[in-house]
């Protein structure tokens, strides 16, 4: 289930993003506002590749990697079910989150990327409710979420990080 815009290509989540996913992941400008903020280790990568292969397994969707050009890895869109526990917001949502590569900032790429999967999860029935947690000091996350129509659920600081919450409901 691939999915194309006017510059992008989305495609599933495979075994074959694994090295370009870890590549990502080591770039400091990229993780700064993921987790810790630290680069991922190998292992934890590869933990979160599986998780996300198990993903696609059981849901029928999941991360999209994404592509400017045939066979470039320039990011990620991330789509993973919450419960109403972890959602932080007290209804099941399906979080989604984006990374785009350095080289390919400034460019719309995760905007552009964002819509078309915020687009495909609903008209497939994939999930009623989209969530998206960001730091606030990430501006340029945070115009993409406003872009894309979320309305902020929350804020709260996390082990001393803030992080917003905002959600978008499918259209009826």
């Amino acid at each position: 289930m691939r999915i194309t815009t006017e510059r992008l290509t989305l495609h599933p989540w495979s075994e074959a993003f694994f090295d370009d996913l870890f590549a990502l992941a080591q770039v400091p400008e990229t993780v700064r506002y993921v987790g810790t903020g630290e680069p991922w280790t190998r292992e934890y990568t590869l933990a979160k590749h599986r998780a996300t292969l198990e993903h696609w397994a059981e849901h029928g969707f999941g991360w999209f990697a994404v592509s400017a050009a045939p066979g470039s890895f320039d990011g990620v869109v991330a789509l993973v079910c919450r419960d109403a526990a972890e959602s932080g917001i007290g209804h099941p949502a399906v979080e989604m989150g984006w990374w785009i590569a350095r080289p390919c900032w400034g460019r719309g790429y995760a905007t552009e990327a964002t819509e078309a999967v915020r687009d495909h999860v609903f008209a497939s029935g994939f999930a009623d409710r989209l969530l998206a947690v960001y730091e606030p000091a990430n501006e340029a996350s945070g115009r993409v979420v406003e872009k894309l129509g979320f309305t902020t659920h929350s804020t709260r600081t996390l082990d001393g990080r803030r992080e917003r919450r905002a959600v978008l409901d499918r259209p009826r």
